[in-house]
Protein backbone atom coordinates (compact mmCIF):
# COMPACT_ATOMS: atom_id res chain seq x y z
CA UNK A 1 0.00 0.00 0.00
CA UNK A 2 1.40 3.39 -0.93
CA UNK A 3 1.40 6.36 0.98
CA UNK A 4 -1.78 7.68 -1.17
CA UNK A 5 -3.26 4.49 -0.72
CA UNK A 6 -3.21 5.18 3.18
CA UNK A 7 -6.77 6.30 4.63
CA UNK A 8 -6.81 9.61 6.59
CA UNK A 9 -9.14 10.98 8.61
CA UNK A 10 -10.15 14.29 10.40
CA UNK A 11 -11.91 14.41 13.72
CA UNK A 12 -13.27 16.96 15.79
CA UNK A 13 -11.62 16.36 19.09
CA UNK A 14 -13.11 19.66 20.44
CA UNK A 15 -14.29 23.16 19.28
CA UNK A 16 -10.93 24.63 18.79
CA UNK A 17 -8.97 20.84 18.10
CA UNK A 18 -8.97 18.30 15.18
CA UNK A 19 -7.14 15.50 14.86
CA UNK A 20 -6.19 14.40 11.75
CA UNK A 21 -5.04 10.79 11.26
CA UNK A 22 -2.58 10.24 8.06
CA UNK A 23 0.07 7.86 7.21
CA UNK A 24 0.34 6.51 10.33
CA UNK A 25 0.80 9.86 11.92
CA UNK A 26 -1.74 11.59 14.06
CA UNK A 27 -1.60 15.20 14.59
CA UNK A 28 -3.29 17.18 16.78
CA UNK A 29 -3.85 20.83 15.54
CA UNK A 30 -6.17 23.70 15.64
CA UNK A 31 -9.85 23.14 13.72
CA UNK A 32 -10.66 26.30 12.20
CA UNK A 33 -8.48 27.64 8.99
CA UNK A 34 -6.04 31.00 10.03
CA UNK A 35 -7.13 32.74 7.20
CA UNK A 36 -11.30 32.72 7.33
CA UNK A 37 -11.98 30.07 10.13
CA UNK A 38 -13.19 27.12 7.75
CA UNK A 39 -13.79 24.16 9.17
CA UNK A 40 -10.53 21.60 8.60
CA UNK A 41 -12.79 18.56 10.25
CA UNK A 42 -14.26 18.80 6.20
CA UNK A 43 -10.77 19.58 5.08
CA UNK A 44 -8.66 17.60 2.08
CA UNK A 45 -5.72 15.46 3.51
CA UNK A 46 -3.30 14.89 1.45
CA UNK A 47 -1.55 11.76 2.74
CA UNK A 48 1.00 11.84 0.37
CA UNK A 49 2.32 15.00 0.86
CA UNK A 50 1.16 15.37 4.76
CA UNK A 51 -0.63 18.25 4.07
CA UNK A 52 -4.45 19.34 4.90
CA UNK A 53 -6.17 22.17 2.86
CA UNK A 54 -9.10 24.44 4.03
CA UNK A 55 -12.44 23.39 2.04
CA UNK A 56 -13.56 27.15 2.14
CA UNK A 57 -10.71 28.93 0.98
CA UNK A 58 -8.35 26.29 -0.56
CA UNK A 59 -5.66 27.35 1.83
CA UNK A 60 -2.86 24.37 2.28
CA UNK A 61 -1.01 23.46 5.61
CA UNK A 62 2.05 21.26 6.13
CA UNK A 63 0.95 18.83 8.97
CA UNK A 64 4.38 18.65 10.24
CA UNK A 65 5.41 22.34 10.77
CA UNK A 66 1.80 23.91 9.80
CA UNK A 67 3.34 26.33 7.50
CA UNK A 68 0.99 27.98 4.65
CA UNK A 69 2.03 26.52 1.67
CA UNK A 70 -0.48 27.63 -0.97
CA UNK A 71 -3.38 29.38 -0.96
CA UNK A 72 -4.33 32.77 0.31
CA UNK A 73 -1.68 34.60 2.37
CA UNK A 74 -2.66 34.15 6.29
CA UNK A 75 -0.89 32.80 9.74
CA UNK A 76 0.52 29.09 9.93
CA UNK A 77 -2.17 26.45 11.15
CA UNK A 78 -1.23 25.72 14.88
CA UNK A 79 -0.37 22.27 15.60
CA UNK A 80 -0.42 21.46 19.07
CA UNK A 81 1.80 18.11 18.76
CA UNK A 82 2.01 14.61 16.87
CA UNK A 83 0.67 11.19 18.89
CA UNK A 84 1.14 8.00 19.33
CA UNK A 85 -1.65 5.79 19.58
CA UNK A 86 -2.08 4.99 23.55
CA UNK A 87 -5.13 6.82 25.34
CA UNK A 88 -5.28 10.52 25.71
CA UNK A 89 -7.49 11.67 28.46
CA UNK A 90 -9.27 14.56 29.24
CA UNK A 91 -6.38 16.13 31.78
CA UNK A 92 -3.87 15.16 29.29
CA UNK A 93 -5.53 17.14 26.35
CA UNK A 94 -5.99 19.88 28.76
CA UNK A 95 -2.59 19.99 30.05
CA UNK A 96 -0.88 19.75 26.05
CA UNK A 97 -3.43 22.55 24.52
CA UNK A 98 -5.46 24.72 27.36
CA UNK A 99 -8.34 23.07 25.83
CA UNK A 100 -11.59 21.74 27.55
CA UNK A 101 -13.35 19.26 25.76
CA UNK A 102 -16.48 21.07 24.33
CA UNK A 103 -19.87 20.47 25.69
CA UNK A 104 -21.41 19.09 22.49
CA UNK A 105 -18.34 17.43 21.39
CA UNK A 106 -17.27 15.21 24.40
CA UNK A 107 -20.11 13.08 23.91
CA UNK A 108 -20.02 12.76 19.86
CA UNK A 109 -18.54 8.95 19.53
CA UNK A 110 -16.49 9.80 16.59
CA UNK A 111 -14.59 12.72 19.06
CA UNK A 112 -14.43 10.26 21.95
CA UNK A 113 -12.71 7.56 19.81
CA UNK A 114 -10.52 10.38 18.44
CA UNK A 115 -9.52 11.50 22.69
CA UNK A 116 -8.96 7.69 23.07
CA UNK A 117 -6.74 6.82 19.99
CA UNK A 118 -4.40 9.34 20.80
CA UNK A 119 -1.85 10.40 23.28
CA UNK A 120 1.10 13.10 23.48
CA UNK A 121 4.82 12.59 22.62
CA UNK A 122 7.89 14.95 22.54
CA UNK A 123 7.94 16.27 18.98
CA UNK A 124 11.32 16.29 17.28
CA UNK A 125 11.47 20.50 18.34
CA UNK A 126 10.42 19.77 21.92
CA UNK A 127 12.90 17.59 23.26
CA UNK A 128 10.94 17.10 26.76
CA UNK A 129 9.80 20.29 27.54
CA UNK A 130 6.85 22.56 26.62
CA UNK A 131 3.77 21.82 26.93
CA UNK A 132 3.66 18.03 25.58
CA UNK A 133 6.23 17.38 28.50
CA UNK A 134 2.98 18.13 30.94
CA UNK A 135 0.85 16.20 29.05
CA UNK A 136 2.61 13.40 29.18
CA UNK A 137 3.12 13.96 33.03
CA UNK A 138 -0.75 14.22 32.88
CA UNK A 139 -0.81 10.58 31.08
CA UNK A 140 1.43 9.08 33.50
CA UNK A 141 -0.08 10.33 36.27
CA UNK A 142 -3.70 8.54 35.12
CA UNK A 143 -1.75 5.31 33.95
Amino acid sequence: MTTEDTPSAVHQVTEDLVLVDVAGRRVLAAAHCPHRAGKLKFGHVDAARLRIRCPLHHATFDLDSGERVSGPACDPLRIFAVLPETPLNSSALEALTGAQPAAGTKDDPSAKAALTAAAPVDPPDDPGGGTTAAANTAVEATS
